[in-house]
């Protein structure tokens, strides 16, 4: 009865040493493979540091050519948010104006400098628009006026405050007038 044990035991053992090898064969096939994923993902990932670094390095590059003359760097526009709205008396009715402005530059320095200088910009934007003939507005000089006023307005208050200058126009993105 012992040796028909021993038997039975040993003819088992070839079958699962066969599957216990093939078992082992694709688990190492599979560690190789997730080793491979993560070898590519990092090469991957560290490929696009590199991409980001030399993106850096552009912009160090953008601020020497921003010194070299007859180079033009792209315009930059700055949205003063939120929209002008400016209310006129013109005899027992009141009348409103409702404008977006836009402010293009190419120069990094001047885009600071408004953003840090915001408030006093819209307090000069608002002051300029309260001031103007309602009726001179409906007009496309009276557009263009304007524009060269506020142009020139915000032109001195940054070079005042920041010592900065670029701005180069001033846009109407929106122009409601009732």
């Amino acid at each position: 009865m012992a040796a028909e044990q021993d038997l039975k035991l040993d003819q088992a053992n070839p079958e699962t040493e066969g599957g216990g090898k093939k078992k082992l064969i694709i688990i190492i096939v599979g560690v190789l493979v997730v080793i491979a994923i993560a070898v590519g993902a990092t090469l991957f990932l560290m490929s696009s540091d590199d991409s980001a670094e030399d993106g850096d390095a552009a912009e160090g590059s953008e601020e020497m050519v921003e010194d070299v003359p007859g180079v033009v760097l792209p315009a930059q526009y700055i949205k003063m948010k939120p929209r002008f709205i400016v209310n006129y008396n013109i005899g027992t009715r009141q009348r409103f104006l409702q404008t977006s402005i836009e402010i293009m530059t190419r120069s990094q320095g001047v885009v600071d400098a408004i953003e840090l200088h915001n408030p006093m910009l819209r307090n000069e934007i608002v002051r300029i628009l309260s001031d103007q003939d309602f009726k001179n507005l409906r007009t496309p000089e009276g557009r263009i006026e304007l524009k060269v006023k506020l142009q020139d307005q915000l032109i001195e208050v940054l070079k005042r405050e920041s010592n900065v200058e670029g701005i180069e126009a001033v846009l109407f993105t929106d122009f409601v007038m009732q």
